[in-house]
């Protein structure tokens, strides 16, 4: 237990300290990864503890990104408006995708893939309201009335800030009775019913959760970035967030956020030199799944098991 703390607070440490000595390329690399891990988290709330493989979480990323792009940059909305509008908005599409929960198995990752690629093709071909391949562009940091985010070195602060809140208010979503009958479904969705549980409602609601955080992420996202485009909403997209998940840990906190940072690390990485680097990203996955099946943090514990004895 004394280990675990004294883990947490170097880590606290190393990120309070990050802008200071790593400089701006590691603050802006560890920021992207703080934003793609709440998105691996999002997706990993389905696969972790309700057994749901969703390949549209993309979906709900892009359309909060460009709601809130689109309302700031040509409509002149201010930050307290557009950000809300961009989560409500993801959020709905969430609930309405969520009826997909009604089915299982592959015929629910077949049609969360089909609805993907519908939200995908109004970004890439609606040109005259998405900008097309070009995207929304120039879109400010966020400010609210006297007080605005100025610097990328700010928004990593502001950053770790909203991601602890995530992480926290997360760990209470999962450990209370609504976060266990997900567990249950998981485990035996006939044993569930049998108690009187109506578990394509407790899916529903599972879904539409999971979007409103992807959401969230989105919203993070176009805020560092300053644009979107119909990238943010391609099935990569979706399948990385699944695949950090996996890597990192599914069914933990800290999973999704250590599989961002392999991810986005070895994409900056070895994109350098080699230009298939999606075929190191087939050879991690395949390597994770062969030797890691709990991802990171399962082979962390085994590891430490072992030592111990």
């Amino acid at each position: 237990m004394r280990g675990t703390w004294l883990a947490v607070g170097l880590v606290v440490i190393a990120a309070l300290a990050l802008p200071e000595l790593a400089g701006p390329f590691w603050t802006g690399l560890v920021t992207q990864m703080l934003i793609f891990g709440l998105l691996a988290l999002s997706a990993d709330f389905l696969l972790g503890h309700a057994g749901l493989f969703s390949l549209t979480h993309a979906s709900f990323f892009a359309v909060s990104a460009y709601t809130v792009a689109i309302l700031q940059v040509r409509y002149g909305v201010p930050t307290l408006l557009a950000a809300p509008a961009g989560l409500a908005l993801g959020t709905l599409l969430g609930a309405l995708f969520g009826m997909s929960v009604r089915t299982r198995g592959v015929y629910f990752i077949l049609i969360t893939i089909a609805l993907g690629y519908v939200v995908w093709g109004v970004a890439h071909r609606w040109a005259s309201f998405t900008g097309g391949d070009n995207g929304v562009t120039n879109v400010p940091f966020p400010s609210i009335g006297g007080w605005g985010i100025t610097s990328h070195t700010q928004y990593y602060y502001f950053m770790l800030i909203v991601i602890v809140l995530c992480c926290l208010g997360y760990r209470v979503l999962v450990r209370s009775p609504f976060g266990l009958g997900l567990r249950g479904i998981k485990a035996s969705e006939s044993r569930m019913k049998s108690l009187g549980y109506h578990t394509d409602l407790h899916l529903y609601a599972a879904f539409v959760i999971s979007a409103a955080m992807a959401s969230l992420a989105g919203v993070l996202y176009v805020y560092y970035n300053h644009f979107v485009n119909p990238v943010a909403s391609s099935f990569p997209i979706s399948v990385e967030a699944v695949l950090m998940g996996i890597v990192g840990g599914s069914g933990t906190i800290v999973g999704p956020f250590l599989g961002s940072g392999v991810v986005l690390g070895l994409r900056n990485w070895v994109s350098s030199f080699f230009e298939m680097h999606h075929a190191i990203m087939g050879v991690v996955f395949v390597a994770t799944v062969l030797w890691a099946p709990d991802g990171l943090v399962g082979l962390a514990s085994r590891l430490r098991a072992r030592w111990r004895q």
